[in-house]
């Protein structure tokens, strides 16, 4: 029975691929390894129902969001508040 060889490396899914590339790859698997993916059974996630501006606590349905395209900033405006009575 023949002996197993001695492995100084973990198993990747590049080994028996021939090439330059594929061994660059074997040997960055070693320290990178699979991808983090996050847990399998966490549930997918549900937006809530009347989401709520961070900013100003406004439903985010009144609010204008403003796109400025490629290379612009996008702005948030939000709804403008009642100011209060102000006695004279």
């Amino acid at each position: 029975m023949r002996k197993r060889k001695r492995r100084l490396w973990h198993k990747t899914p590049y080994d028996g691929v021939p090439g330059f590339y594929a061994a660059v790859q074997r040997f960055f698997y070693q320290f990178e390894g699979t991808a983090q993916l996050g847990d399998p059974n966490e549930p997918p996630y549900a937006p809530p129902a009347d989401p709520r501006c961070p900013v100003c606590d406004a439903p985010m349905k009144e609010h204008r969001i403003d796109r400025g395209g490629p290379g612009k900033p996008t702005h948030l405006k939000c709804p403008p508040r009642g100011l209060p009575d102000q006695a004279a």
